[in-house]
């Protein structure tokens, strides 16, 4: 296999650092000394240790924002709560689950290992890049949702949005945790069954009738 480029190997420490200890506890010579690159080159690739955060959360979240917005350029009309629901939740857990690129084969769910270390200690650039990676893109997603449930307030829309990513999330970071609890009827290695129930639940959330104020 051939060695990864200087600039993967600096994306590869940085998400297993970040990961385990944290964004403030990691210090970009631990990162390096990792890397097993020089100083320089991560200043090179890199200019800061925000700027470098940023692009290891940005390798992970691209393919899987391109892959959604390519799922909305080509759905049918008029939309449907199912596919819309589709084009949100199915890149993100097939893209975790095949793990693509350099990476370990371990890292399954190293994008929400590294967002819930990150978003704990919220630095500052977090928010904005945040609304850079999901804030159009999510107006996107509403805008189709108030199309195929015209009954359901934007407002509402965002919340069940909110949620759905949450179960996102908790299932990706803690796939496991529902083969114990279920004493075995749940094999969470079963990724295919583990999607369908994921979009089946999300689906029900969407199109459930609107809250009363």
């Amino acid at each position: 296999m051939a060695k990864p480029e200087t600039k993967d190997q600096i994306l590869n420490a940085a998400e297993d650092l970040f990961a385990e200890q944290g964004f403030a506890a990691t210090s970009l010579r631990q990162l390096t000394a990792h890397a097993g690159v020089n100083l320089a080159a991560a200043n090179y690739h890199f200019g800061s240790k925000d700027d470098l955060a940023k692009a290891v959360l940005q390798r992970r979240i691209e393919p899987i924002n391109r892959e959604r917005r390519q799922r909305l350029d080509n759905m049918s009309q008029p939309p449907t709560i199912e596919a819309i629901v589709r084009a949100f939740i199915e890149p993100a857990l097939r893209n975790q689950q095949m793990d693509p690129g350099a990476l370990p084969e371990s890292r399954g769910a190293g994008l929400c290992r590294l967002l819930g270390r990150i978003s704990v200690e919220q630095p500052l650039f977090l928010q904005e890049f945040m609304s850079e990676q999901f804030g159009e893109l999510g107006k996107r997603f509403v805008a189709m949702l108030s199309e195929a449930a015209p009954g359901i307030a934007a407002e509402t829309l965002w919340w069940r949005m909110h949620f759905t990513v949450g179960a996102m999330a908790h299932t990706l970071a803690n796939a496991h945790v529902v083969g114990q609890v279920s004493l075995g009827a749940c094999d969470a290695n079963d990724h295919e069954g583990t999607l369908k129930q994921l979009t089946a639940f999300a689906i029900g959330g969407f199109s459930a009738a609107e809250v009363s104020r």
